[in-house]
């Protein structure tokens, strides 16, 4: 076994790729096709989004009118946009849009669909927004029981 690792390296047979439409997010999968083609693998595209709004008014939190369904209808053009990408490569696809924190929607998919890795790309957020917010890749690589793939 390479490395001394003791896993056992039967080769990735579910990639799950966390998907939002950015540059990284788009070279991540990228490499997840990639790396599909290379493992005969399949492919399942998360789509995370979160319709909890809250915007304060002076009388109240403030849920803009229509505000859920168009966040779910933005997400879901993302997700069809990630599965031609594979579809086109020829790789057997699935995907959804899921509402909820993306590391925490991540994170749960990859263990209810027993992926055996996971790929995404790498936001390059400040420090200070990192301390803040914590990076979607950070929270994944850190509570994940499988393979992580971060794609610059």
């Amino acid at each position: 076994m390479p490395m001394g690792s003791g896993r056992d390296l039967k080769g990735y047979k579910k990639i799950l790729v966390g998907y939002d439409g950015s540059d990284n997010a788009k070279r991540a999968l990228a490499r997840a096709i990639a790396l599909s083609i290379a493992e005969g693998a399949s492919v399942r595209v998360v789509v995370a989004v979160s319709t909890v709004l809250t915007v304060y008014g002076p009388t109240a939190p403030y849920y803009p009118p229509g505000y859920p369904e168009q966040i779910m209808k933005e997400g879901q053009k993302l997700m069809e946009a990630a599965m031609s990408v594979a579809k086109d490569a020829g790789r057997p696809v699935s995907g959804s849009v899921e509402d909820g924190h993306p590391s925490e929607i991540i994170l749960r998919l990859a263990e209810s669909e027993r992926a055996d890795v996971i790929v995404l790309g790498r936001r390059g957020i400040s420090g200070i927004e990192r301390f803040l917010l914590g990076g979607v890749s950070s929270s994944v690589v850190n509570h994940s029981k499988c393979d992580v793939l971060i794609v610059k």
